[in-house]
């Protein structure tokens, strides 16, 4: 009997180590790791870093792995980084690109692990509404609205002060600007950059605006609508700025303007903390009303979980939790990324409105953007084509390669074949 009890002992002991060993082994060897991959480059990066390290600071049980990606490449490579099941858990997506892109999404009320906007407490109302629906298709939501970033003129107020001019006073109608353009000119500055980095689809931007200030529409019933007088005006103007000899074909505005040589710079809100330690006071004007209508280019960032293949599926609740922290964080990104955030209750935060951000830069992009200012790219599902169809033969017209004539009807023709698809 003894020897028996002895047996039923060890075994119950043998087995009670067997359970807790069971036990030890389901616990997490660590907190959930998910990856958040964005286009963000330059300020703006910084500022995510920011923000993540904040949620990573916080939370103990998920932990964000950031990396940024190239803003050219950014959208192919998502697509296919969800083709082969090995997407980031995090993405951005922006509005022009959501109608092209949210199949490679997660319907973040209809996922594979149930409603997230009803589980995490996300309602379209917190947000602003007309940007939350670009995300809703085909009555699914497939992101979260992050930001509104724009286009508008940076200037240096101590070059105005060298040249005469009043550094409180910027201009906004085009006879102000040229002669602001001229005096800056005279006093030995380069007057003007209309396209921040300089590469090809920042001068297509500022044919944008000039070509939309004009009235005009980029795509009408489908086929390419800007090859007309307003679109040739808006073309000449941008070209005048070579022509002029405020700029030439080939510089980095952003660099121009930081080095302290540049009187005013066409760049976005996300350059705010680019200029956080320049030698210069500077000044944000807003953009000036160049020709009938006061327009500027804009976008918006969308917060979205690309499709996750079947062993990433336990990721997406951790996902979620983290774009919630970011949204409802996104004051932060406002401060340090200069964006205007779409959160209602981050854009009306104390912490926001009194910044240095606020005060210096988007006060004056948060009232474009709501002023009837802001106007983004058609909603076209091959506007990423259309892009590159135009943009190619706007920096040649401005270079002076080809006449601003030959630059429109060839992207003319260029778009109708993308558009005829």
């Amino acid at each position: 009997m003894k020897s028996v009890l002895v047996l039923v002992l060890g075994f119950c002991m043998l087995g009670a180590l067997w359970g807790a060993g069971a036990k030890e082994a389901a616990k997490p060897a660590g907190p959930v790791k998910i990856w958040f991959n964005t286009l963000f480059h330059g300020g703006d990066a910084k500022a995510m870093e920011m923000i993540v390290q904040e949620f990573n600071r916080r939370n103990q049980d998920v932990q964000i792995d950031l990396t940024q990606g190239s803003w050219t490449e950014y959208a192919a490579q998502l697509n296919n980084a969800v083709m082969a099941g090995e997407a980031p858990q995090i993405g951005i997506v922006l509005n022009f690109l959501m109608p092209s892109m949210h199949p490679a999404l997660t319907p973040l009320n209809d996922s594979p692990v149930g409603d997230l906007l009803k589980e995490f407490g996300i309602k379209r109302e917190d947000y602003v509404e007309y940007v939350w629906d670009i995300a809703s298709i085909g009555g699914k939501q497939y992101g979260i609205p992050l930001d509104n970033t724009l286009l508008g003129v940076y200037y240096n107020k101590e070059a105005f002060r060298k040249a005469g001019l009043n550094p409180d006073k910027p201009p906004m109608t085009m006879d102000e600007f040229v002669a602001a353009c001229e005096a800056l000119k005279k006093a030995g500055f380069i007057p003007f950059h209309p396209a921040a980095f300089g590469q090809s689809r920042w001068y297509r931007r500022a044919w944008y605006i000039f070509y939309w200030q004009k009235g005009g529409e980029l795509i009408v019933n489908n086929r390419a609508a800007f090859n007309n007088q307003k679109g040739l005006e808006a073309l000449e103007a941008l070209v005048s700025i070579r022509e002029r000899g405020w700029n030439t074909p080939g510089t980095n505005g952003a660099a121009q303007f930081e080095s302290g040589n540049l009187g005013m710079m066409m760049n976005g809100t996300w350059h705010y903390l680019s200029l956080a330690n320049v030698k210069f006071e500077w000044g944000m004007m807003g953009i000036p009303k160049w020709f009938e209508k006061q327009y500027t280019w804009g976008s918006n960032h969308f917060l979205v979980i690309p499709r996750q293949s079947k062993k990433q599926e336990p990721l997406i609740k951790p996902a979620m939790k983290a774009i919630k922290f970011i949204s409802e964080n996104s004051h932060l990104w406002g401060i340090y990324g200069g964006h205007v955030p779409l959160r209602k209750s981050a854009m009306q935060s104390p912490e926001l409105q009194q910044s240095e951000t606020w005060k210096k830069a988007l006060k004056t992009f948060t009232e474009m953007a709501f002023g009837g200012i802001y106007k983004s790219k058609p909603l076209h599902p091959r506007i990423g084509e259309i892009n590159a169809a135009i943009e190619p033969y706007i920096e040649r017209a401005y270079n002076g390669t080809i006449s601003p004539k030959e630059a429109l009807a060839l992207a003319e023709r260029d778009v109708n074949a993308v558009l005829s698809k």
